[in-house]
């Protein structure tokens, strides 16, 4: 679902418009002159040749390398990590731009900041009970016992939450905090009836979970040694004003810098793994908290780089999460591997035993689609039929996850290979698993005796998706092109397939100010500036006058938009041509069948 923010476009601009971006972005990287842009290596990936360019003019950025790109906006969110509206905050505060604010924002944001307030209040007391308190000799002993230093436990700030029904409660009520408002941060819940609150933790060890900032948004608590086991072993804060479980990693505060320069997020059960994975050096780690993955923490890991790796407890429930959480993450086209455990039965039981078996087994990482090829192979027996049909199976609902086609390909030819059967049946099997789940626009050409289909990647798709592409680019490059080409799209299939572009959304919604201002999506972003860089480099509109630009720009478009309504024309013939062939089927007709075909076939080859 695309998103839009909630600031108006005006506000944006007159940020953009106070911020110089080659003043901004050369605060972090060292920019050079090249042309009518400005050139660096990019600090998002790393590279020798510069590949990071930077457009004065349209305030923009986009590496050629990696892929990423925007505005002032999307690099700052990218370089610091942060949220479009914490990067709105930061840059309106840098340009001198006071922020409007909306009806309930103001409150809103007070009662968040009360919520922050306490709970950082209430860090420190679990803090103080750990280290002073009734938790040192027994909770701090077992910690330590863990293997976790006393310099982890302070960076992570661990805390003990005493026994009883009203330690945490009273403590916060004495600082001036209303019940009310400590129900509403998830620290105590209301008795049966009415009558009163108690404590939500009560003798458990505490990990604060932290917000991109540092500032504690909730808790993970893991029942003590030896405590009241009858309940969960590990409860979480429940949903608050400021806690989401589906957004929030245990570790990512203090794994951010890491993860960025690694380009890579190693994913673990339990919290204590993540700190011992710290220890060992390994700080591009982080976990997930009282959930399983779910795909907005993925976007956030993307933040920081293309790559995840699940290192999971190899029990039956760990295995099965891993393959879960391999799924979505090849579904956001990120890089996934499997760390598989050779001894102990968690990365902290690892750590503890050798930080660098630990280092090892992280480095040996395995592809995830090969380390789930090879479970296939291990549980089945690849030698006898059902043995084949079920690793195909089993495997092509992994590949299902895979968008990138030579990627999927690859791996089909290793399943083939390993089962020892024609690569063309495993392709067939795999394609009919494709063509099951998804209905595509593009066509194939039929031949005669074989069923006409609207699925595959056939010519008309292709040509019609590229140029669609390059109107797109061409509206995001000028802002004259793109009223000029909105106000030649009358109502009808062209205007039709246009909108169906995830970007066009954005070019209506902007009116006559910049659409990149709208979007909030990175990858959205990204694919915007990618083609506006693309327009701009085309040799008809370097060192050339603006109105002279323009010009070449909309009858160079408009050349672009006539080819386009010819592709959809041709579609709709192939689709009155598809309709006929089947009725000719039906009737037995073969010789008007093969007449049919080959006007689609002929019509469709067609690249007039």
């Amino acid at each position: 679902m695309l998103t839009v923010p909630t600031m108006s476009t005006g506000t944006t601009e007159e940020i953009k418009a106070r911020l110089n971006i080659v003043e901004l972005i050369g605060s972090y990287v060292r920019l050079e002159k090249s042309g009518q842009h400005w050139k660096a290596c990019c600090p998002f990936h790393q590279e020798r040749t510069p590949s990071f360019m930077v457009n004065e003019e349209k305030a923009m950025w986009h590496c050629f390398g990696c892929g990423k790109g925007g505005d002032v906006f999307a690099f700052v969110m990218e370089m610091e990590g942060l949220e479009f509206r914490e990067a709105l905050k930061m840059l309106a505060e840098r340009a001198g731009v006071e922020l409007p604010q909306y009806k309930g924002e103001t409150q809103n944001k007070e009662t968040k900041d009360r919520i922050y307030d306490l709970l950082e209040l209430a860090t420190k007391f679990y803090e103080k009970q750990l280290q002073g308190g009734v938790g040192k000799e027994k909770i701090l002993s077992y910690l330590t016992g863990r293997g976790l230093s006393a310099e982890s436990i302070g960076k992570f700030r661990l805390g003990y939450a005493p026994d009883g029904w009203r330690h945490t409660l009273d403590f916060l009520v004495g600082r001036g905090f209303r019940p009310e408002e400590i129900e509403q941060a998830g620290l105590i819940l209301k008795k049966d009836g009415g009558g009163g609150y108690y404590d939500r933790f009560r003798d458990r060890i505490m990990f604060p979970i932290f917000d991109i900032l540092g500032r504690v948004i909730g808790y993970s608590a893991r029942v003590t040694p030896g405590g009241d086991e009858s309940q969960a072993k590990y409860i979480n804060t429940p949903e608050t004003p400021i806690y989401h479980k589906s957004r929030a990693l245990y570790g990512l505060f203090q794994g951010k810098q890491a993860m960025k320069q690694a380009g890579a997020t190693v994913i673990v059960e339990g919290n204590v793994d993540v700190i011992a994975m710290h220890q060992a050096g390994i700080g591009n780690t982080v976990a997930v908290s009282g959930t399983a993955l779910t795909p907005e923490q993925l976007t956030i890991m993307k933040r920081y780089g293309n790559e995840v790796r699940l290192f999971f407890d190899m029990d039956g429930a760990g295995q099965k999460a891993a393959r879960k959480s391999a799924e979505l993450a090849l579904e956001k086209e990120l890089l996934v591997s499997v760390i598989a455990l050779t001894s102990g039965k968690d990365a902290a039981d690892m750590g503890q035993e050798s930080p660098e078996k630990l280092r090892e087994a992280v480095a040996q990482s395995v592809p995830a689609l090969k380390y789930f090829l090879e479970a296939s192979l291990a549980k089945n027996d690849r030698t006898t039929p059902d043995g084949k049909r079920k690793i195909v199976d089993e495997y092509t609902e992994l590949l299902l996850f895979v968008k990138n086609p030579i990627e999927r390909a690859h791996w089909i030819k290793e399943l083939a290979r390993e089962i020892q059967m024609e690569e063309k049946l495993v392709v067939g099997v795999v394609n009919a698993a494709f063509l099951a789940r998804e209905r595509r626009e593009h066509y194939n050409v039929p031949q005669a005796g074989a069923p006409v289909s609207t699925q595959g990647g056939a010519s008309f798709g292709k040509r019609s998706e590229l140029l669609r592409e390059e109107l797109v680019g061409f509206m995001y490059a000028d802002a004259a092109v793109r009223q000029a080409l909105l106000a030649l799209l009358a109502d009808g299939e062209t205007k039709a397939f246009l909108e169906k572009h995830p970007l066009y959304f954005f070019l209506i919604q902007a009116g006559t100010g910049d659409p990149l201002s709208l979007i909030e999506d990175a990858a959205l972003k990204s694919e915007a500036t990618k083609l506006i860089f693309r327009v701009l480099a085309l040799p008809d509109f370097i060192d050339v006058a603006a109105g002279e630009r323009i010009a070449k720009m909309l009858a160079i478009a408009q050349g672009y938009l006539e080819k386009l309504t010819t592709e959809i024309t041709k579609r709709e013939k192939l689709i009155a041509l598809e309709r006929a062939i089947g009725e000719a089927r039906e009737k037995k007709d073969k010789a008007l069948e093969t007449k049919l075909v080959t006007q689609f076939t002929e019509i469709s080859l067609d690249k007039s």
